[in-house]
């Protein structure tokens, strides 16, 4: 008796963990997305969804060779690049030539100006969605034109949780 009971415990169990682990896979999404290292204001839709409280993590790799003396870099970037006036680069940060992000809100007819919320990779790896909106990724570079790599980006997208 003592057998069929701990089989009963076990099949129960599984069963219990097979939901849990179900419910947990439908709270998190994640996309592999490639971003040439030509994009630079050509931003990369990549279909990605979020809502305001999610979790967007961020996990790339690779190179990009941004040309002429300012190097290869890899998704952080550097701290060394070229002075340009406002609107050159993707995102006027600290670090140029890695991997930026941003959230658009998708567009609504009534609004003109939307807020949008942006971060590089060299910063944070992970934010939390500050905004509903679409998820683009591009090389913070300013003349792209000719740049040789990409980065091969893992998204991850974990939904607030809701009480």
């Amino acid at each position: 008796m003592k057998s069929i009971s701990a089989l009963a415990l076990a099949i129960a169990l599984g069963g219990i963990l097979f939901v849990t682990g179900t419910v947990n896979a439908q709270d998190e999404t994640t996309k592999e997305i490639t971003v040439s290292g030509e994009t630079g204001l050509k931003w990369v839709n990549t279909g990605i969804t979020v809502a305001v409280g999610d979790t967007v993590r961020l996990d790339a790799k690779g190179e990009v060779d941004v040309g002429g003396t300012w190097g290869i870099h890899g998704p952080e970037g550097t701290t060394n690049f070229s002075e340009q006036p406002p609107g050159y680069y993707p995102l006027e940060t600290k670090m140029r030539y890695g991997l930026a992000a941003k959230i658009m809100p998708v567009p609504i007819r009534e609004k003109k100006a939307q807020l949008i919320q942006t971060w590089i990779y060299g910063e944070k790896k992970e934010v939390i969605a500050a905004r509903n909106g679409t998820l683009w990724l591009t090389v913070n570079d300013d003349a792209p034109e000719g740049n040789v790599g990409e980065f091969k980006v893992t998204v991850t997208v974990i939904k607030k949780k809701t009480k």
